[in-house]
C-alpha cells in the first residue's frame, strides 16, 4: 500500500500546479454562470417551463463540459517524463509496469471525481435555487464528455508510448498531432451535409416542446446513466491497458 501512496503522491504533487490552475478557471466559470440563477426570481418550479430548463441545461452543460474536459484530458506526465529521461530511469525502480499502470488510474479517477463533484454539487446549487431538478442530466452530460476525452488521452498515449526520448518524441507527437487531424477531416465529410435548422418564419419553436420534453427524460433517465456508466468503465480498463503497456520496458 505504501508503494501506491508513493505513486500516488508523486504524480499529483508533480500535476498540481496545473490542476490547481484548472480548479481555480472552473470556478471562476462557475460564479460566472451563477448570476443568472442568483439574479433570477423564482417563486415557483420551473420544470414545465420549456425556456428555463434549457438555461438549467445549459448553464449546468457548460460546467460539465468543460470539467469534463479537465478532468479527461492528459495530464502532461507521461511526456514529461519521457522528456526528463525519467521513463528510462524508472524500469529499474521496484514498481511493476502494472502498478505503475493502476496508479496512473487511480489518480486519473481522483480527478475525475474532484471535477465531478464540483458539477455536480454546482447543478444541485442551480436546482435548488431554479425549484428544479436537473441533477441527473448534468452527471450524465459531465460522464459523457469525461470518456469521450479519456478515448482521446488513450489514443494520444499510446501513440507517444512508442517515444524513448526528446527527438523521438517530437516525431510521436507529430504523429499525433496529424493523426488528430485526419480524424477531423473524417468527421467533417460526414457531417459536412449536417445543416442547423433555421427559425421558422411564423416565430416558432426549432424544437417543439414535446421533443424537448423527451430529450430531457432520456438524458436524465437511469438508463442513460447506467449506459454511461458501462461505457466508462470499459474505457477506463482500456486506459489501465494502455497505460500498463506504456510502462513496460522496451528493449532498444
Amino acid at each position: 500500500m505504501k508503494l501506491y501512496r508513493s505513486l500516488i503522491f508523486r504524480e499529483l504533487k508533480l500535476t498540481r500546479k496545473r490542476c490547481i490552475l484548472m480548479l481555480i478557471l472552473l470556478v471562476l466559470l462557475a460564479l460566472l454562470l451563477m448570476l443568472p440563477a442568483i439574479l433570477g426570481n423564482f417563486s415557483e418550479s420551473i420544470e414545465d417551463d420549456v425556456d428555463a430548463m434549457a438555461g438549467i441545461l445549459f448553464f449546468g452543460g457548460t460546467v460539465a463540459l468543460v470539467a469534463g474536459l479537465m478532468a479527461g484530458t492528459n495530464n502532461g506526465l507521461q511526456k514529461a517524463d519521457i522528456s526528463s529521461g525519467w521513463k528510462q530511469y524508472s524500469y529499474i525502480l521496484p514498481p511493476t509496469a502494472k502498478q505503475q499502470a493502476l496508479s496512473d488510474l487511480m489518480v486519473k479517477l481522483c480527478y475525475i471525481l474532484l471535477f465531478g463533484t464540483l458539477s455536480v454539487g454546482y447543478a444541485s446549487i442551480y436546482c435548488i435555487r431554479a425549484n428544479c431538478n436537473a441533477v441527473g442530466h448534468i452527471l450524465n452530460i459531465y460522464l459523457g464528455i469525461v470518456s469521450v476525452v479519456m478515448l482521446i488521452d488513450i489514443a494520444y498515449s499510446y501513440i507517444v508510448m512508442f517515444a524513448k526520448d526528446k527527438n523521438e518524441l517530437k516525431i510521436f507527437g507529430l504523429i499525433a498531432f496529424v493523426g488528430a487531424g485526419l480524424i477531423l477531416k473524417v468527421l467533417n465529410f460526414f457531417t459536412g451535409d449536417v445543416k442547423i435548422p433555421e427559425q421558422p418564419d411564423d416565430g416558432g419553436a426549432i424544437i417543439s416542446d414535446e421533443a424537448f420534453n423527451r430529450f430531457m427524460t432520456t438524458l436524465g433517465s437511469d438508463k442513460t446513466t447506467l449506459c454511461v456508466l458501462a461505457v466508462f468503465a470499459v474505457i477506463c480498463v482500456l486506459f489501465f491497458l494502455v497505460m500498463w503497456r506504456s510502462h513496460e520496458r522496451r528493449e532498444p
